[in-house]
C-alpha cells in the first residue's frame, strides 16, 4: 500500500511537469521569431479534428494525415487523454483558473454543444466545406503566435485574438469551453464511443433487443446534425458565389471551398519569404475573415519559392512541388492602358523586365507609332510580379484579378 502510494504521488508531480513541456514543445513548434520554418505545420497536423474533416473535405488523405495518426490511435483507447496531459490551450486554462482571484464557481447549466460541432463540420465537410474547422484549439493557438510575426495591425490582432477570448471565457465560466464546446475533446468522445458502447454491452444483462433501445434515437440525432451541417455547407457555398473574390496563394481550392477548410492558422503567412500573404479583413465576406489572401503592393509570389504548399495542415493549399507550383494560377494579369506609362507615350518597361515568365510582351498600336504592354495568359500564372514594380501610383497600371468561380486557380495549369 505504501508502494502504491508513492507511486502516486511521483506521478501527481510529473504531470505538470510533463504538461510545461508539452506547452513548450508546442511553443517551440509555433514560434513565429525563427524565420522561414516549416514546423509549425506539425502543431494544427497533430489534431483528429483537423485530420478527418479536412481529409473529408478534399477526398484524399495527405502525408500530413499519418502525423494525426498516433494521436487517434491513443484516443480510441483512452479517450480525452490529449486534453487532460497534452493540449496547450487546456494547460493555460488551467493556469488561468488558477490565478482567478475568486474561486471557480464551476460548469454553468449548459448542454453539450462540442459534438454537435464536430457532426454539423463533418456533415459539411462531405460537401467540401466544413463548418467549424477554425475552432479548433491546436489552429488557435498556432494562430495566436504567428500573429506576432506580421506588423501589428488591426487585421494581424484580430488572427490572434482567439486565444486571449479562450482565457477570458475561462475566467468567466471555468472549463465551459474544454468540456462543452471545444470541437477537438468532443472528437475524442466521439470516437471512443464505440469502445464504450463495447463495454456497456459486455456487462449488460438484458436480452441484446432491450440493451439496444435507445441507440436508434441517438443515431437519428447524429444523423440529423450530419445533414443540417451538409444543409449549411450548401447554403454558405451558394452565398460565397455571391462574394467578392480574392487572391489565394497558388494550389488554394476554389473559392467556395477554401473559406471552409481553411483553419486560418496563420502558417502561410508566417513563412512567406517575400510578405505578401496578408489576413483578409473582410474583402471576400464574411466566410472568408481571416482567411490568407495575396497583395502584391510591394513584393511578389517568387518562382522559386513553394513554401506556403508545405504548410497548410488542413488541405487548404495543396501540396505542390516547386516545378508543380509554377504552373498554377494564381490570376490573370490586367494592363489599363488608360495609365499605362509606356501606352502613353513614356519611357517604361518595368513590367517586360520583371515578369520571370516572359508573359508580357511589347505590342505596336497607332500603326507603329507608339508601343504598349501586352499579355499572354497562356504564359501569365498571376505571380504579381508586374504589379509590385508598376510605377503608376495611387493606382498600377497593372493588376492581377482573381479567377471567376467557374475557373478555380488549381483548375488551370500553364504548359
Amino acid at each position: 500500500m505504501e508502494t502504491t502510494s508513492r507511486k502516486f504521488r511521483w506521478r501527481h508531480r510529473l504531470r505538470p511537469a510533463g504538461r510545461w513541456l508539452v506547452l513548450f514543445a508546442a511553443v517551440a513548434l509555433a514560434w513565429p521569431w525563427r524565420g522561414e520554418s516549416s514546423l509549425s505545420v506539425f502543431l494544427p497536423a497533430l489534431s483528429p479534428f483537423i485530420a478527418v474533416a479536412s481529409a473529408v473535405s478534399v477526398r484524399s488523405v495527405g502525408i500530413l494525415a499519418l502525423v494525426a495518426l498516433p494521436v487517434l490511435l491513443l484516443i480510441l483507447f483512452y479517450p480525452r487523454w490529449w486534453c487532460r496531459h497534452a493540449c496547450p490551450v487546456g494547460l493555460l486554462q488551467e493556469v488561468v483558473e488558477r490565478l482567478r482571484p475568486i474561486s471557480p464557481r464551476g460548469l454553468p447549466n449548459s448542454p453539450a454543444i462540442g459534438p454537435w460541432l464536430v457532426l454539423l463540420t463533418l456533415g459539411g465537410a462531405m460537401l467540401g466545406y466544413p463548418l467549424f474547422l477554425w475552432l479548433d484549439p491546436h489552429a488557435i493557438f498556432n494562430s495566436f503566435m504567428n500573429a506576432w510575426r506580421q506588423p501589428i495591425v488591426l487585421a494581424t490582432l484580430l488572427t490572434g485574438l482567439g486565444l486571449p477570448v479562450l482565457l477570458l471565457l475561462d475566467i468567466a465560466a471555468p472549463r465551459l469551453w474544454c468540456q462543452r464546446i471545444c470541437p477537438l475533446g468532443a472528437t475524442q468522445d466521439l470516437l471512443g464511443w464505440p469502445r464504450r458502447l463495447f463495454q456497456r454491452a459486455g456487462r449488460c444483462s438484458k436480452p441484446d433487443h432491450v440493451a439496444g433501445a435507445t441507440q436508434p434515437k441517438g443515431r437519428r440525432r447524429w444523423f440529423l446534425a450530419v445533414a443540417a451541417g451538409a444543409a449549411g455547407a450548401v447554403a454558405l457555398r451558394s452565398v460565397r458565389g455571391q462574394a467578392a473574390l480574392a487572391l489565394r496563394p497558388p494550389g488554394s481550392l476554389d473559392e467556395a471551398r477554401f473559406v471552409g477548410v481553411c483553419v486560418r492558422c496563420g502558417n502561410c503567412a508566417q513563412v512567406c519569404p517575400s510578405n505578401i500573404i496578408q489576413p483578409d479583413f473582410g474583402g471576400s465576406g464574411i466566410a472568408g475573415f481571416l482567411t490568407p489572401r495575396l497583395r502584391f503592393d510591394a513584393d511578389y509570389c517568387r518562382e522559386n519559392c513553394n513554401r506556403c504548399n508545405e504548410i497548410c495542415p488542413s488541405g487548404a493549399i495543396a501540396r505542390l512541388s516547386l516545378a508543380e507550383k509554377r504552373r498554377r494560377v494564381i490570376g490573370s494579369a490586367s494592363v489599363d492602358l488608360d495609365i499605362c506609362l509606356l501606352a502613353q507615350g513614356r519611357e517604361c518597361t518595368a513590367c517586360l523586365q520583371k515578369c520571370p515568365y516572359q508573359a508580357i510582351t511589347m505590342q505596336s498600336s497607332d500603326g507603329g507609332f507608339s508601343n504598349e504592354p501586352r499579355v499572354d495568359l497562356q504564359r501569365c500564372n498571376g505571380c504579381g510580379a508586374c504589379e509590385a514594380v508598376c510605377p503608376t501610383h495611387p493606382v498600377r497600371a497593372v493588376r492581377i484579378q482573381a479567377n471567376p468561380l467557374s475557373l478555380p486557380s488549381w483548375t488551370r495549369i500553364i504548359g
